[in-house]
């Protein structure tokens, strides 16, 4: 355990000095575009079942980590050092790390919130485990990475499996606090596991956050036992309307295929632009929801915001917890 105390420790402060120099009836989960105006190319990895989208400025690496661990990375291509990265790295690069397998080690160091804590949302079109699943912080409260797990692993995943992602930061730097004292103590001296605080500073980059974010949201799971049906194939909402001008109490109504219900209910919620949860509950079926045709549903949110944009979000019923069996599909709203 020390062993893995002294390596991260020696990576951060090699941040530190590398960002000083740099001065069963379910189905497939959902798609949702992510709004970028760079090209991207579809990449597929049909052994670990999902697809994303890539931008030109960023390239893929599949092998293996120290260990035989599996990795999937998409990465900047600006980035000097060759891959894999995996979960501990120069905080001035920008990727993803999908681990299939885990890691094998601890988790990155520093103040971070599990995402039932963290007030905030990520572009997901799955679900994940929100209690085992962490944004790591910056001291100004502004995430640096993320980790990602499931409630069931997707297809051909073992229980360790997960995604991290790391935005860059610029002008990085991390300090210690003992736990005895309170007082600042240099790195190598730092034990996080032994109580010491790490605080990190810097400014995360918005142009890699954005485009690390537009392959997040891209990102989804196949089913292997059944073909990806078009998320219109699936759901249709009629109110509201794509960037209408909506106030509170918002009246949700459309049409799912049966399917999209469990127990004649699927999930919704309101989010700000900025990612706040504004509300959240479920839409009901106006009829006989066990089939495959087309049913109606409504329901209703309340909420209260000073934000001027944000979005619907209506989920597939997913009793299973399987990812490959998600479906999201998101309506861009205006508040009054």
């Amino acid at each position: 355990m020390r062993a893995i105390i002294f390596i991260l420790i020696g990576l951060v402060v090699l941040s530190c000095r590398n960002s000083g120099e740099g001065t069963e009836q379910q189905e497939e989960p959902s798609i949702s575009q992510p709004e970028t105006s760079e090209n991207t190319e579809e990449f597929t990895s049909e052994k670990w079942r999902f697809s994303a989208e890539i931008p030109e400025s960023f390239e893929v690496f599949e092998g293996e980590l120290p260990g035989k661990a599996p990795i999937v990375n998409f990465y900047d291509s600006s980035i000097e050092k060759e891959p894999p990265f995996g979960i501990h790295n120069d905080a001035s690069m920008a990727y993803i790390a999908v681990l299939p397998e885990g890691y094998g080690v601890d988790g990155p160091g520093g103040p971070r919130k599990s995402l039932l804590d963290w007030d905030g949302n990520l572009p997901l079109s799955f679900n994940v485990n929100r209690r085992d699943s962490y944004v790591y912080l910056m001291e100004n409260g502004e995430p640096w990475g993320i980790s990602l797990r499931f409630h069931t692993p997707p297809p051909g995943w073992n229980e360790y499996g997960g995604i991290y992602v790391f935005y860059q930061v610029n002008n990085f730097r991390a300090e210690c606090f003992s736990s005895n004292t309170g007082e600042k103590i240099a790195m190598e001296q730092c034990n996080p596991l032994g109580g010491d605080a790490m605080k990190f500073y810097g400014e995360v980059s918005e142009e890699k956050k954005k485009a690390l974010n537009a392959i997040l949201e891209s990102l989804y799971f196949t089913d292997p036992n059944r073909e990806r049906e078009e998320i219109g194939d699936l759901i249709k909402v009629e109110k509201p309307q794509e960037n209408a001008t909506v106030s509170s109490p918002l009246e949700i109504k459309g049409e799912a295929k049966g399917y999209w219900f469990f127990e004649a209910t699927a999930p919704i919620k309101l989010i700000s632009e900025s990612g706040k949860e504004l509300a959240e509950s479920y839409v009901e079926a106006q009829g006989e929801w066990m089939t495959e045709n087309w049913v109606p549903f409504a329901g209703r949110l309340e909420f209260k915001t000073n934000e001027k944009r944000g979005y619907l979000i209506v989920s597939r019923a997913n009793a299973s917890g399987k990812p490959e069996h998600d479906r999201m599909l998101r309506v861009p709203v205006e508040f009054n």
